[in-house]
């Protein structure tokens, strides 16, 4: 069957979908709305359960109501949440004071110093400049495992182990996925205009920081917008390399293990707490997310 155009009075197109594109858009749109209730339900869960007594949570879990509203709504496990639930002397509060710092210390480092060797790769001649390219890429083909145990020592041997300088040295390197996409994006920025710093009486600290990097925002704020959301979220950095430092990522995964039983609801209360600073974030940020990706890539 040919498909058939028409115009409204406005001019606008319209496309009238023969039966079977109708089934297959039925059967699309059922699928993606499964999805959609697969992914919000887990949240539904937490958000009710968190509101639950102890004794109504396992009672409820026992006769497979989980989504049972509570019989009374306890609003104080919220505030419970910030004086109950500890790791090794920190409390939540505290938890979130060091997922800010070190979020803050790995976003800025990470992203920054990715900023200046992707630049110098990409726009500078000079010897083994493919050698240091083809190192960083490929070290990213290496698992985790195998850089894990080199990792440490390093750390022991440069005595940043379980200290505040274990981000700030390891994230100064530079390299990984944020190299990858700075380096695509000044790669195709044109050589011109560092040329028309130069004719100016500028040098090249001046072009890469007055011109190309301010040309760079679009790219550098989404970048760092994942990995803000990224970094909020990781808890096996801060266990293998900082136990002393519990965030809430890796303090509520401590608080799992030896305190769920006894303040199931009030650690359900604390997850829905983490969750909140990476929801606005994202809800603010996300038309920026989306306007700086393009088909497979970042665009300035």
């Amino acid at each position: 069957m040919v498909n058939t155009l028409k115009f409204t009075k406005d001019g606008s197109l319209l496309y009238k979908r023969t039966k079977g594109e109708k089934v297959i858009y039925a059967i699309v749109f059922a699928l993606f709305a499964l999805y959609t209730v697969i992914m919000v339900f887990p949240f539904v869960w937490l958000f009710i359960s968190s509101f639950k007594s102890s004794y109504n949570y396992f009672e409820d879990v026992e006769q497979f109501k989980i989504m049972a509203l509570p019989t009374k709504w306890i609003f104080k496990n919220y505030a419970s949440a910030f004086v109950k639930l500890e790791h090794d002397g920190t409390n939540l509060l505290g938890m979130g004071f060091n997922s800010i710092w070190y979020t803050t210390v790995v976003v800025v480092e990470g992203v920054f110093f990715s900023a200046c060797t992707g630049y110098s790769l990409s726009k500078y001649k000079f010897k083994c400049k493919n050698l240091i390219y083809t190192v960083a890429v490929v070290s990213m083909t290496i698992p985790v495992v195998g850089t894990l145990p080199a990792s440490f020592r390093l750390s022991a041997a440069l005595k940043i182990y379980d200290t505040p300088l274990q981000p700030i040295v390891t994230c100064a390197g530079g390299f990984g996925f944020n190299f990858l996409i700075m380096y695509a994006f000044f790669k195709n920025m044109p050589w011109s205009y560092v040329e028309a710093v130069f004719m100016d009486g500028g040098n090249d600290f001046i072009a890469f920081f007055k011109v190309m990097l301010p040309m760079a925002v679009g790219p550098i704020v989404t970048l760092s917008i994942i990995a803000a959301i990224s970094c909020w979220n990781d808890y096996t950095s801060i266990i293998l390399f900082m136990p002393s430092y519990p965030t809430i990522a890796s303090g509520l995964y401590y608080v799992q293990l030896n305190m769920f039983d006894k303040f199931p609801t009030i650690y359900y209360a604390a997850l829905f707490i983490s969750m909140v600073p990476v929801i606005v974030v994202f809800a603010i940020f996300s038309e920026q997310i989306m306007k700086n990706m393009s088909v497979g890539g970042l665009k300035g």
